[in-house]
């Protein structure tokens, strides 16, 4: 009998390797909503990670854009996001090739720690990933309910 369909995981993180030509696998369990494309963005937010979008996702962070910014404000935005976008095919065995420079700019060596999100997967250092959580931030966890919006 063939193995059963591994259903997506929207969270959670596991440690990859990057082979000698720069791919890294995605977990089977975090790629089933990228098709055969994803974008890949440098989070200049932030200077710490790599974010990988489904194209539908991508179109709509750069669509947003214009909900915050007009004029040359946003002209400006989406060349700096235009700038730090590369897309990436996933190849049959799950992998994606990182450019050098974006593996530089998020801080990784021989591996990365592959977190998922509903919306998205980072690319994260995981010395970097750690010490975020050493920041002083202390949110007001009273806001946030474990009940999904009806």
């Amino acid at each position: 009998m063939p193995a059963a369909a591994q259903p997506e995981c929207f969270g959670g993180r596991e440690l990859r390797k990057f082979d000698q030509v720069n791919r890294i696998t995605i977990p089977t369990r975090f790629r089933s909503r990228y098709g055969n494309t994803v974008y890949l963005f440098k989070n200049f937010q932030s200077n710490d990670c790599i974010v990988v979008y489904s194209e539908e996702d991508y179109l709509k962070v750069y669509d947003g854009l214009a909900d915050v910014y007009s004029g040359a404000e946003l002209t400006y935005v989406q060349r700096l996001f235009s700038n730090n976008i590369d897309m990436a095919v996933i190849d049959k065995a799950g992998r994606i090739t990182i450019k050098p420079d974006f593996i530089e700019f998020a801080g990784l060596t021989d591996e990365a720690l592959v977190i998922a999100h509903p919306d998205r997967i980072e690319l994260w250092n995981q010395d970097r990933w750690e010490a975020q959580f050493k920041q002083p931030i202390v949110p007001d966890l009273s806001r946030f309910s474990l009940s999904p919006k009806r």
